[in-house]
Formats: C-alpha cells, sequence, structure tokens
C-alpha cells in the first residue's frame, strides 16, 4: 500500500528525524518527498510504501503519535497502485520570473504554462521586501508556443521571465 504524508509545523532541528522515526517501527520506506523551510515553518510531502501486513490504520496511529508529541501537523492518504506506479514527469525547461511584488503572477505565470500545455513540476516562489522571485522546473512540449505565452504573461503582470533548458548535470534527483 502507497500513502501520501503531508507534515507542517513550525520550523526546528530533527523534524525529518522525528517523522522518519515514526515511520521507522511500521517498516515503511519513504519512496518520494520533497521538504522545505518556509519563513519559520517546514513542510513536508513524501510518498510512503508500507509493507505487507502494516494496515492504513497502523499508520495512522504511528502518525498520531507524531502529531501527539511533535505538535506537527500531519495528514495521510491512500494512494492507487497504478498512481503510486506512474512514471513522474521530467521537467525539460526552467522559468525565472522576477519583478516587483504584487497579486497575481503566480496566476498569470501558471495560465500561461497551461495554455502551452506544460506541466509544472516543481515551483519555488520568495518575495523579499517589494521584489518577487520565482523558478518553476516545467515539463512542456513545445519550447517556443512556452516561450510566447509566458512573454504575453509578464507583460501583462510587469515582470521579467526567462526560459531554458534544464542542464543535465542540474538535474534534481
Amino acid at each position: 500500500m502507497h500513502v501520501l504524508i503531508s507534515v507542517a509545523g513550525r520550523d526546528r532541528p530533527g523534524i525529518v528525524r522525528d517523522v522518519a522515526a515514526s515511520l521507522l517501527p511500521l517498516g515503511a520506506s519513504i519512496e518520494d518527498s520533497a521538504m522545505t523551510a518556509l519563513r519559520g515553518h517546514f513542510t513536508i510531502m513524501m510518498l510512503v510504501r508500507l509493507p505487507q501486513g502494516v494496515s492504513f490504520a497502523d499508520l495512522g496511529a504511528a502518525l498520531a503519535e507524531l502529531e501527539r508529541a511533535s505538535g506537527l501537523w500531519v495528514r495521510a492518504h491512500p494512494v492507487s497502485e497504478e498512481d503510486a506506479a506512474r512514471t513522474p514527469p521530467t521537467p525539460n525547461l526552467r522559468v525565472y520570473v522576477a519583478g516587483a511584488d504584487r497579486p497575481g503572477i503566480v496566476h498569470a505565470i501558471a495560465e500561461a504554462i497551461a495554455e502551452a500545455h506544460g506541466n509544472i513540476v516543481d515551483v519555488a516562489t520568495r518575495a523579499e521586501g517589494s521584489r518577487y522571485r520565482m523558478v518553476l522546473e516545467v515539463d512542456a512540449p513545445d519550447a517556443a508556443k512556452l516561450r510566447h505565452a509566458l512573454a504575453e504573461a509578464a507583460r501583462r503582470v510587469g515582470v521579467e521571465v526567462e526560459l531554458g533548458p534544464i542542464a543535465d548535470d542540474a538535474e534534481p534527483m
């Protein structure tokens, strides 16, 4: 059985250790994960495989204890074996966005990517004072179409956008 687990809470040393320790007695394997700290808060999303004989209820009890002992917010959702077996999309382009911070930037850029039939695989944003930055990794079939859509979106929301390939040596895991 595969389960998607989300964890969030105030950042502190030891969160990854605590989450991994709660899964260890179950024999659960963390197959995929993304973790990040955001302004004093930490979040994890992970796909976990439970071994034969370990139920979703067993996992729920372990996660409830983690939540109680750590003060973290923890949620778990079963994932179909069909979904768990899917090959994740491989991004081929990286989009860099920079400009003055204002509402609507994420929406405009995401809309442009969707219009170009691109799939956002990873995104990171950061507001620093009045400046805004965003980096996206995208799986897009047509770079020229994406470049055009992004240029229009950038013009509408007043940001600069750069589009480039993801170098083989800089690939995420």
